[in-house]
């Protein structure tokens, strides 16, 4: 690292440290073998940072296995990974108030009600962000679901979690860089989209022991460049970013980043994880992750699940269908499409919306009603209460896809072309570009209730040319030659193609 910044980390304080030993100890996981040792490392190296997000934020979880299991509960780690090695800095996250479960309370109604009380004003306090705070987004959710939703395949996609993973590019960008990416965000400065982010995290994080929503994001650093500790500060501090530093494209550091994404999204995307790897040339990589998963507040019964007829592009399939009565449900409908509400824990739902007899989902992408109506359903006019016999086949969706043709589709280009590329906020190198952009998504549903996770990668590269101690320079090919003289001017010129 720079010298500025061994300056600023050379300044930790006991308090911090004593809070990242307290950590160890409370999420040790099962694969060190040598926490003292590690904690040595962590010490000698003087690189641990611990800084508090701005806004009020939460206490990040994770689960294990990758099977899909809405019922089982997140695991319980913070926001830094449970391992030091190579961080330099993670975002400390307050505690959640956690729904109280009425067994634990026995008879004590009282008690119970004190608690959920305590619950329900916590919730108020983190979720009550201002109103329209999220207009602006609904351009960017049209024109991104629209362009990486394409094709005849099953596919997944998280907007929210391209957009976190995009909002940290931002920062470590200027000039038109920036401004290309705050222009598909429909924001003027830096300083809105510093401000959203807060307002779009406190509205939908939550770890409350009754749904998981769960964001994290993370900064890997090659430890042969500079960069500029504010760009780590702001980062960390309005972006709850944690921090690693390493040789960047080695296995060591793609294994450490696969187990950083696998430990936040549960391992849901193990398989997609396995293929993910940074170039030897990247000089810095952005990664943002997303686990939810959340039950039916009116769970589907087992008994009524059979199987049905689902009619394909490729033809009939015949997968396992969900059935339910929805005696006093809300039916929405658009132009082109019919749709239904079910209401998940947490406030959350999950809108199914079936295209009319003639048209296709294509078709429903094309416009962006469905999103007028998701994202303010109290808004929209074509709805009514009637009686729903719901019959919802059970799915298992994934996707994996590089997204940088489709950002350069949406006007986010200068990033990508190193001669234009300005990533002076984050470093001082030259000619760096983003060389790729991996999201991965996937969701399932079964009769007990919803579980999706994400993760978006962005690698900024250089341009390969970096100086080594020692290079071979054999002109054992057609070259080119200059004469100057002492004025440096060019007294001939000429190219060798034999000599």
């Amino acid at each position: 690292m720079n010298e500025k910044l061994n300056n600023a980390l050379d300044e930790v304080s006991d308090k911090h440290l004593t809070e990242a030993e307290n950590y160890k100890r409370r999420h040790r996981p099962y694969w060190i073998s040598a926490v003292a040792a590690v904690l040595v490392l962590v010490i000698a190296l003087s690189v641990l940072v611990i800084l508090r997000p701005d806004a009020s934020g939460p206490s990040l979880e994770h689960t294990n296995g990758s099977s899909f299991s809405p019922s089982t509960s997140a695991p319980s780690t913070s926001a830094a990974p449970s391992y030091l090695v190579n961080l330099v800095a993670f975002p400390q996250y307050p505690e959640m108030t956690q729904f109280p479960n009425v067994a634990d309370f026995g008879d004590d109604w009282e008690a119970y009600d004190e608690a959920f009380s305590t619950w329900r004003q916590s919730q108020a306090a983190q979720y009550n962000q201002p109103d329209g705070y999220a207009n602006s987004l609904q351009t960017f959710f049209d024109a991104s679901i629209r362009q990486f939703l394409t094709g005849e395949e099953n596919a997944a996609y998280s907007p929210l979690n391209v957009y976190l993973a995009v909002a940290m590019l931002a920062e470590t960008t200027g000039g038109n860089s920036r401004q290309q990416i705050l222009d598909l965000f429909g924001l003027d400065s830096i300083e809105e989209l510093r401000t959203q982010v807060g307002h779009l995290w406190n509205a939908h994080y939550c770890d409350d022991g009754r749904t998981d929503l769960l964001l994290a994001n993370s900064l890997w650093l090659d430890s042969e460049y500079n960069f500029h500790e504010s760009a780590l500060y702001t980062l960390a501090s309005r972006y709850y970013t944690s921090s690693f530093y390493g040789n960047l494209g080695t296995e060591e550091m793609d294994q450490q980043l696969r187990r950083w994404i696998n430990e936040n999204t549960g391992e849901l995307l193990y398989e997609q994880t396995q293929n993910l790897s940074l170039n030897p040339n990247a000089v810095f990589a952005l990664a943002s992750t997303v686990f939810f998963t959340a039950k039916w507040e009116n769970e589907f019964s087992v008994a009524n699940t059979a199987a049905g007829t689902f009619h394909s592009a490729q033809g009939d399939v015949y997968p396992l269908f969900m059935n339910q009565t929805l005696n006093r449900a809300t039916y929405y409908w658009g132009s082109n499409f019919g749709a239904v509400r079910l209401e998940l824990s947490g406030n959350n739902d999950m809108w199914l919306i079936l295209p009319d007899e003639g048209f296709k989902v294509a078709d429903i992408l094309e416009s962006d009603e469905y999103l007028q109506m998701t994202m303010a359903p109290s808004k929209w006019k074509n709805q009514k209460s009637i009686k729903i016999n719901l019959s919802l086949p059970k799915f298992d969706v994934s996707s994996d896809m590089d997204l940088v043709e489709g950002m350069k589709k949406l006007g986010i280009t200068n990033v990508f072309d190193p001669a234009v590329s300005d990533f002076t906020p984050m470093t001082d190198a030259p000619w760096l570009y983003v060389s790729q952009i991996k999201h991965a998504a996937r969701v399932a549903i079964d009769e007990v209730g919803c579980v999706g996770a994400a993760y978006t990668v962005i690698s900024v590269d250089g341009n390969g040319m970096a100086v080594e101690d020692e290079i071979d320079f054999v002109l054992d090919r057609p070259f080119l030659f200059i004469v100057s003289s002492r004025d440096h001017l060019p007294l001939f010129a000429g190219t060798v193609m034999q000599p």
